[in-house]
């Protein structure tokens, strides 16, 4: 899997997700016994969509891992104080796969580059997978004048503003790193000051997340005019990421490439789907559904992630519509209660229509 996560040429997709998801069955009682319910033998599968899903809700109860982790990983939670736990064996995978698709979707020009974090470090947060990400990318691509400029306060504005201010007199294209609630306090911090800066041309903007349990929330090409209005990146160098606890690797925009700034592409060792959220069946080709993602990368827990995300595929990427609502999870219920009980879940019918 590391070579093909270098060269789409290393090797074949179902075979790699076949021979991935025999070695999840011989370690991971959970996929073991979901496989065995459901029929699945790992050397018998002929689609990789075979291969069983497990929803993100799984991950709060379940210990979904192939050998002694390494990191673990816990999301930020919901307001009912559930997280999820991602125990990961294998951070040289996941460092491999920030390696083979954050420079070309994401770094404005060669490394090293000049980078602005807005999100918390290591130190601050050892368990999220975002400030993994995030170390290891200011490690590997960011400049020695790189810094970051969030404490346990928050954005740090004084520091944010003073390494403005100096990469826009020395006139070297640079990356922000941000989350998208990061991102307006920092903005909300410029407006208040009346402050805006002319960052040198080529200049990017890496955004992700949302603004789940945060009183202060925008629209999109508000947040974008902002960004152009106080930072002096223009909407089509922002970048966006989609990733998430549960998963090992991340889709981009490809707005760097001129690409479509709203549609995020996987990397070829990932697929995306839109399923129906009732009956999980795959959604016709500009359906809206909950997007379920097979990671390659995900070796170490579970291959074949149900979100909680809803989506349309599109071509070779798919755009997000937002977070679905309760109600809208029904068949991603029953799963997780299979995976929790043991008790095979009956399909569930599409009511008729009236």
């Amino acid at each position: 899997i590391s070579r093909f996560l270098d060269d789409p040429q290393g090797g074949d997709f179902l075979a790699l997700a076949q021979a991935a998801l025999a070695f999840q069955v011989e370690r991971i009682e959970p996929i073991r016994d979901l496989c065995k319910r459901r029929g699945i033998e790992p050397t018998n599968l002929r689609d990789w969509r075979q291969i069983p899903l497990v929803p993100v809700a799984a991950f709060q109860s379940l210990r979904l891992a192939a050998a002694e982790p390494l990191e673990v990983f816990r999301s930020s939670g919901t307001t009912g104080g559930e997280r999820s736990t991602h125990y990961h064996p294998f951070p040289d995978l996941y460092r491999r796969s920030v390696d083979a698709s954050f420079p070309k979707s994401c770094l404005p020009t060669p490394a090293p580059v000049p980078m602005l974090s807005l999100i918390g470090a290591r130190e601050l947060l050892p368990d999220s997978s975002l400030a993994f990400m995030i170390a290891h990318v200011l490690a590997r691509w960011g400049s020695p004048g790189s810094r970051t400029a969030f404490t346990r306060r928050g954005v740090e504005t004084a520091q944010a503003r003073s390494w403005l201010g100096a990469q826009q007199r020395a006139g070297q294209p640079v990356l922000i790193l941000a989350t998208a609630f990061a991102l307006v306090d920092l903005l909300d911090a410029l407006v208040r000051i009346d402050l805006r800066f002319r960052l040198p041309a080529g200049s990017a903007l890496f955004e992700t997340g949302g603004f789940k349990g945060r009183t202060r929330e925008i629209e999109r090409p508000e947040l974008l005019a902002l960004i152009t209005e106080r930072l002096g990146v223009p909407p089509e160098r922002v970048v966006r990421e989609y990733g998430m606890t549960e998963l090992t690797s991340q889709c981009y925009t490809r707005a760097l490439a001129g690409g479509d700034p709203e549609l995020f592409v996987p990397p070829h060792w990932l697929r995306a789907r839109a399923l129906d959220p009732i009956t999980l069946e795959e959604q016709p080709a500009g359906w809206s559904g909950v997007l379920a993602i097979l990671d390659l990368a995900n070796l170490g827990s579970a291959l074949h992630v149900l979100t909680e995300d809803l989506g349309i595929v599109d071509g070779e990427g798919f755009r997000l519509l937002g977070r679905a609502a309760g109600a809208e999870l029904r068949g991603c219920s029953l799963v997780a209660e299979e995976l929790a009980t043991g008790t095979l879940a009956a399909p569930v019918p599409r009511a008729a229509p009236d």
